[in-house]
């Protein structure tokens, strides 16, 4: 049956930010690998020179340190959508999730980081295991005037069109309060089936199907069994990237 929507999310900060800053915490936080590197830089000079060389205690520390950050998958939109700000599996806390300002580079860089996401890698084009499966999809913003934001949505994804720009408006709203209205510059922009009509009589030729292909079947399988594919997406996560379909044939 045909679907309705609207092409704006119009959300609400007050409660939004209410329910961010009753659970922000500050939670110390752990040495950058920046300065654990400059410590055993300056570690190594200082035994060169003769001074007394650091323990192997001090440098397993540093060492177990760079370790945990350099294999980190996450990044503060999968903490924030996961709910791990306010607990010590984060590197950040609710406190670094409110930007100080709100310009279009801000609005970029927080598109950045849902597109280089963990989630954004079942999702976005830009990454090897989407593209392999036909999803080219990408977002883009337009113009930025108050506290409205337009966006583009460009390419086939394998989610709704409608999920992509929800997802995008949910967290650009929580990293800028100020943005109340996240909208697209066209309502098709949104229509994940699109007519193709004749230049001259106006009739309907065939419909195109705007989303990636459903490489596996599961995305017509859910949608049989009346679940919504977009919240589980694309991968299984017991298979995660493997293309193993729900029900083995």
């Amino acid at each position: 049956p045909p679907h309705t929507f609207s092409s704006t999310y119009h959300l609400n900060v007050l409660d939004t930010t209410t329910n961010m800053m009753r659970r922000s915490s500050s939670i110390p936080s752990s040495p950058s690998p920046v300065r654990c590197v400059a410590l055993l830089i300056l570690c190594t000079i200082s035994s060169s020179l003769g001074f007394t060389p650091p323990s192997p205690q001090l440098l397993g520390s540093i060492s177990s340190n760079l370790s945990t950050k350099s294999t980190k998958l996450y990044n503060i939109y999968d903490d924030w959508s996961t709910d791990l700000l306010s607990t010590a599996s984060s590197d950040y806390t609710y406190e670094d999730l409110i930007l100080p300002f709100c310009d279009e580079e801000a609005v970029e860089e927080c598109l950045e980081e849902l597109m280089d996401s963990d989630y954004g890698k079942t999702m976005f084009g830009r990454h090897d295991m989407a593209a392999n499966v036909g999803i080219t999809g990408t977002l883009e913003l337009i113009s930025l005037e108050g506290p409205e934001a337009t966006l583009s949505l460009i390419g086939k994804f394998w989610h709704r069109r409608e999920t992509v720009l929800g997802k995008a408006a949910m967290y650009l709203n929580a990293r800028m309060p100020e943005i109340t209205s996240i909208t697209v510059a066209s309502a098709e922009d949104l229509n994940d089936f699109e007519e193709v009509t004749d230049e001259f009589t106006g009739e309907v030729l065939y419909v195109e199907d705007k989303r990636s292909p459903d490489f596996n079947g599961d995305r017509e399988t859910m949608e049989y069994q009346g679940l919504d594919p977009d919240a589980r997406g694309p991968f299984p996560p017991s298979v995660f990237g493997s293309g193993v379909k729900i029900i083995p044939t």
